[in-house]
């Protein structure tokens, strides 16, 4: 029986939607919106890992053939600084093909952390390890700065979540993402803690989705990648501390 990866992450979005809404990943199993990466970290000593579905149509490391999914693992500690490991796999690949999984060693540095008139600013290094040897396997490379800052509009019962940042097409190494400048907003409704929606700009697409918070700790984003194809991510978070 094959199984549609797509629209099992879709339903379990809505049918596991309990709770409060909070920070979770990207589809690049980076704290972010659908696709882009926030300046915002998780609480010093969470451990966060999950997967994502990335789409064939928006894939260059699959030269736009196949559909991939994505394992991913993300450590903060000492409040400044994020550690991030994400594995990704093409799906439905000829039999005795010689495909290996990519990795993707990510290290993001908080510059300044959000206070009520001061923004979070986060500096990443994605795809650091290929980066610094040959960079001949490298389809996931980013330098960026990144900055962020939530809004409480208590009149319209409402939190908005902005983000702005710009990424170097060159830093040591050529990179494959977040190129130029990217950002994008979220909107959180007071009665509806659980459910948040988002919207960002990536350098190259505008992607839109939704994100539901499950039992306090379990992270559901389902979305779409230039409104014409599926993404979507589940992560577990817990504090180590």
């Amino acid at each position: 029986m094959k199984v549609c990866i797509p629209h099992l992450l879709l339903i379990a979005s809505f049918f596991f939607s309990f709770s409060l809404a909070g920070l979770t990943q990207s589809d690049s199993g980076i704290p972010g919106y659908v696709r882009i990466p926030v300046a915002t970290f998780n609480e010093d000593g969470s451990l966060l890992f999950g997967t994502s579905f990335l789409p064939r149509e928006h894939l260059s490391y699959s030269n736009y053939a196949s559909d991939a999914l994505a394992v991913y693992a993300n450590l903060t500690f000492l409040s400044c600084l994020e550690v991030d490991l994400r594995v990704t796999r093409k799906l439905n690949i000829p039999s005795g093909s010689q495909h290996v999984v990519d990795r993707v060693p990510t290290i993001r540095f908080r510059i300044l952390k959000e206070k009520k008139w001061v923004p979070a600013v986060a500096v990443g290094l994605h795809d650091v390890i290929t980066s610094l040897e040959s960079g001949a396997a490298r389809h996931f490379g980013a330098s960026y700065v990144v900055v962020t800052k939530n809004f409480h509009l208590a009149k319209l019962h409402l939190d908005v979540g902005t983000t702005a940042g710009w990424g170097a097409s060159h830093f040591i190494w050529d990179n494959n993402e977040f190129i130029g400048p990217f950002g994008g907003f979220s909107l959180n409704i007071d009665k509806l803690k659980w459910m948040k929606l988002l919207c960002d700009y990536d350098g190259v697409t505008c992607n839109a989705g939704m994100r539901f918070v499950c039992f306090k700790h379990l992270f559901l984003t389902a979305g779409t990648i230039s409104f014409n194809s599926f993404t979507g991510t589940i992560s577990y978070c817990f504090n180590l501390l």
